[in-house]
């Protein structure tokens, strides 16, 4: 803070009741042990004059002492800091007369932080009649802790703007310590629960559960210290949120078993909303909501990779609106839509939930069936064409009547079949319908006859 002893040691008055004791060594002893000490001493009047100051606080202010002598100390101290030290000076004329004050003041080589021990000199009757000041340059601890405060400012904002959580967990106890933000992240307030693992893994979504704790197992007790996961997580209301954890083992057992971790959770609940909106949007047709043929193509792929491992069936289906040109010339495309909408209602109802319905082009739909040999699906879509036959649709005060031409396929699980192969056989199959009169089902089989 400030500065302050005399030129003639501070013996004159008290710097407390508890240092009245004579000096050992008597007064130049003690002048030549404060003379030479690199510490800043000074003393300074009940007006903040100087009354001494030491050669360490004349070499490092870059000032004789006799220019100093009588002068007041707050000149050198820093603005900001002026009435911070006037409240530390302040309070040296109350017990226990002592302070600590951390001040910058303007030095030779600029401004720099020092750190001051003041204590007050009383007189017999207890009143302050100097204050001695003992000073230490601080300056490059300071300014680190200045920066790390900084950095801490500027860590928290980030986290705060991007609603990032911060906690620590202890494997071995299975106590978790979270901070504000990662409790506000699902509806609580600190103090309101007491979060455990096993309330943890309680209260998330039973199917992330897995792969989460598969990886939380391997970070445990297979090396691995960084780790990644998104998974959904009941909030306090009650609804799914999803959320994202990074985090880093920070301690381990002499055997490697990881014991404490420390992460990151962010809320990424609609940036994964749109994240799946875009999923569905690429793989669904936006008129029928059925898949589209991107959509289809993946499930195809998957369906067939499992047949083929497992030796069971696969049969596909792709139907086209017999004549539907005519519906759209005749009553609009509006009509026409709502036609195709109508009719993808009926496939959906129609079908097994095993079974996959896409919009594969224009009026074309194409029925995956798993676990399907060619008579079941043959028997399957010949009740469906008769069932769409046989159905007026309403729409727009308009009675209509529609057909289908439909080819299957099978999967052929003695042989090598690609997925592009097992849809052209359908393909092929439905041309075969529709060279045949339209309204029918076709088979590859007779399609290879035809």
């Amino acid at each position: 803070m400030d500065q302050r002893p005399p030129r003639q040691p501070p013996t004159s008055g008290k710097a407390s009741p508890e240092s009245n004791a004579p000096l050992p060594g008597g007064e130049e002893h003690y002048r030549l042990l404060v003379e030479q000490q690199n510490d800043l001493v000074v003393k300074v009047d009940n007006e903040g004059r100087f009354l001494y100051v030491n050669p360490g606080y004349c070499s490092t202010f870059g000032k004789r002492e006799e220019d100093l002598i009588g002068q007041r100390f707050m000149a050198l101290v820093h603005p900001d800091d002026q009435a911070q030290t006037d409240a530390a000076i302040a309070s040296l004329y109350h017990p226990p007369h002592r302070c600590y004050l951390e001040q910058r003041a303007l030095t030779q080589e600029g401004w720099r932080w020092f750190g001051w021990s003041d204590v007050a000199v009383l007189d017999e009757r207890g009143e302050v009649t100097a204050i001695i000041g003992v000073g230490r340059d601080i300056h490059d601890r300071k300014v680190a802790e200045l920066q790390l405060l900084q950095t801490q400012r500027m860590l928290d904002l980030a986290l705060e703007a991007g609603g990032i959580g911060t906690y620590t967990a202890n494997f071995s106890t299975g106590q978790v310590c979270p901070d504000q933000r990662y409790l506000a992240q699902i509806g609580y307030q600190p103090g309101e629960i007491v979060i455990t693992d096993e309330w943890w893994r309680a209260n998330v979504h039973p199917e992330d559960l897995a792969a989460f704790a598969e990886q939380t197992g391997q970070v445990i007790h297979g090396g691995v210290d960084d780790f990644t996961a998104e998974y959904r997580f009941r909030h306090r209301d009650g609804r799914w949120i999803w959320l994202q954890d990074h985090a880093r083992v920070y301690e381990r057992s002499p055997d490697g078993i990881a014991v404490a971790v420390s992460g990151l959770r962010i809320d990424i609940h609609r940036r994964k909303e749109a994240e799946l909106r875009l999923a569905y949007h690429a793989d669904h047709d936006p008129l029928t909501g059925l898949l589209n043929r991107r959509g289809m193509w993946h499930v195809i792929r998957g369906i067939q990779a499992q047949g083929q491992r497992g030796h069971r069936p696969n049969a596909i289906a792709i139907l086209d609106l017999d004549f539907f040109k005519r519906v759209n010339d005749t009553y609009g495309h509006l009509v026409g839509d709502q036609l195709l909408q109508e009719v993808a209602m009926v496939l959906r109802a129609s079908t097994r939930e095993s079974d996959w319905v896409a919009r594969w082009g224009g009026e074309e739909f194409l029925i995956l069936m798993p676990d399907t040999n060619v008579a079941q699906a043959r028997n399957f879509i010949e009740r469906l064409r008769q069932q769409i036959e046989a159905a007026p649709f309403l729409i727009r005060e308009h009675s209509l009547r529609i057909t289908v031409s439909a080819g299957l396929a099978s999967s052929h699980l003695e042989e090598h079949d690609s997925h592009e192969a097992f849809v052209s056989r359908a393909d092929m199959a439905l041309y075969a319908a529709k060279k045949a009169g339209r309204n029918r089902v076709c088979t590859e089989t007779e399609a290879d006859q035809d």
